[in-house]
């Protein structure tokens, strides 16, 4: 078993610490900032610009699921993983960075802020309070990053892992409670330029560790050659599994609220393209130290644990702590923006539409501060209790999201004929035929519930918008 106390020292703990004093202290500082109205708190006053943007984008890529996922994927799986679902991640990215975001942020009205804004805007109220379950269901994903971060607390320090848990969690509902999008936006930067920076480090490591990338090359290729072949050990479902998950990106709540925060849709576009090359640079080096872990530790418990202990014998003391704590502050971001969203969406969309219109914007902002609060303890305490089915319900739930929102959110952006009622039948019968598919029916044939329903849905859609089209305001298409 390795001992990761003796891998981490002093110098390690004073930049753990430091870096997180640092990052706190920017939701102190922002906290005026955000607080002066919802608008301010939810989308920093729509005021980010390139720099900041590029930060934001890398927050997200970078999460416990990019950098300790993908190593893990190096160690067991290969190379590739990039293939499968590296590059299509970012591929999948272009349009967005060059499409959905600017007309997001540049074509649509500012007081749609949230994902059910979103999709009540392109077709109705009742669609929008349906579309309240996507950033709902991320909570189940922000317990598992949250675990990541108890996970390697515990193997640094010895501390029980419900302890470091505790910790973390409840310095993520301060900072987010306090800070809003303008904080979040502040120490996305900073992660990045941490997380990037750590990456080089880990490579070059990596490349002393075995004298030259050839040398890695080969000793892989001597322990297992599977893990260098582009198909590896994967089989075509789970090949197409991987490239459908990173069509999650589409469904995914924090994009369309970093969209919203942008200063103006062309920022977007340079922004977000310069780190669709970063982030595919960023993520495969993360499988190439999965690689290395592989051939350094091929008896290590778990293949985290590995990839953990290369991480910490590759790099110096002191950046050992730096890595940690960019990976503690990548798994705070994303965890964070979860919460505001879901907050703002229990206070804005659901609370104050549904049953109490006269709520002020002071009242939405001090509601979704409370909201952020009790979904943070719920997050840990379902992080503790529910670990272990944590991955196969966010599995389910995951493909539940791309499955029945996918399409009428891209036919909200480009389809010329899209109708009210058309979009409200395809979510529904959606939901309906997903429930059926996975619970009812328990997967016939085999085709994954997601894949059933997306082809099913889409269908539905295109026949539902055809059916009730009428020659009307399509306000984003034409």
């Amino acid at each position: 078993m390795i001992d990761f106390k003796e891998l981490w020292g002093a110098p390690d703990w004073i930049v753990l610490v430091l870096y997180f004093i640092g990052v706190m202290s920017v939701g102190f500082i922002m906290h005026r900032k955000a607080s002066k109205n919802f608008k301010s708190f939810f989308v920093a006053s729509r005021r980010l610009t390139i720099p900041v943007l590029i930060g934001v984008a890398a927050a997200g890529w970078y999460d416990s699921w990019t950098i300790v996922g993908l190593g893990e994927l190096g160690s067991t799986v290969g190379i590739s993983i990039v293939l499968f679902y590296v590059i299509p991640s970012g591929i999948l990215r272009l349009p967005l960075a060059l499409w959905i975001g600017p007309i997001t942020r540049d074509k649509i009205p500012d007081y749609v802020v949230t994902l059910p804004d979103l999709i009540r805007y392109f077709y109705n109220k009742t669609a929008g309070v349906l579309a309240s379950i996507v950033p709902m269901a991320s909570i189940l994903y922000c317990c598992a990053l949250l675990f990541a971060v108890g996970e390697v607390l515990n193997l640094v320090s010895g501390a029980p892992i419900w302890l470091t848990m505790i910790i973390s969690g409840f310095a993520i509902i301060l900072y987010t409670a306090m800070a809003g999008m303008w904080g979040l936006a502040v120490t996305d930067l900073i992660q990045f330029m941490v997380m990037t920076v750590s990456a080089g480090a880990v490579l070059l490591g990596i490349y002393h560790e075995f004298n030259g990338i050839d040398a890695l090359y080969s000793a892989v290729m001597a322990s297992d050659p599977e893990k260098l072949s582009l198909t590896g050990n994967l089989t075509a479902a789970e090949a197409f599994g991987h490239v459908i998950a990173a069509a999650a990106l589409y469904v995914n709540a924090q994009s369309y609220q970093r969209f919203g925060a942008a200063k103006s849709g062309g920022d977007i576009k340079v922004a977000y393209s310069l780190m669709l090359v970063i982030g595919v640079g960023f993520s495969a080096v993360m499988v190439i130290t999965g690689l290395a872990s592989s051939v350094l530790h091929p008896d290590a418990a778990t293949a985290s644990e590995g990839f953990w202990a290369t991480v910490f014998e590759v790099l110096p003391p002191g950046a050992r702590g730096l890595f940690v704590a960019a990976l503690i502050a990548a798994v705070m971001s994303t965890v964070s923006a979860d919460m505001l969203i879901t907050g703002g969406i229990l206070v804005k969309d659901i609370y104050k539409d549904l049953f109490r219109p006269s709520l002020s914007d002071q009242g939405v902002l001090k509601g979704t501060r409370v909201m952020i609060v009790v979904i943070g303890i719920f997050i840990i305490a379902g992080t503790y209790l529910w670990r272990n089915g944590i991955g196969s319900a966010w599995s389910v739930i995951g493909g539940f999201q791309v499955a029945v929102f996918l399409i009428p959110i891209l036919g909200g952006f480009f389809f010329k004929k899209k109708t009210a009622k058309g979009g409200l039948i395809a979510i529904v019968t959606g939901i309906l035929f997903y429930a059926v598919w996975q619970f009812a029916l328990g997967i016939p044939f085999g085709v994954p519930s997601s894949v059933a329903t997306w082809i099913f849905g889409g269908i539905v859609y295109f026949i539902a918008c055809f059916a009730t089209y009428k020659e009307k305001d399509n306000r984003l298409t034409e």
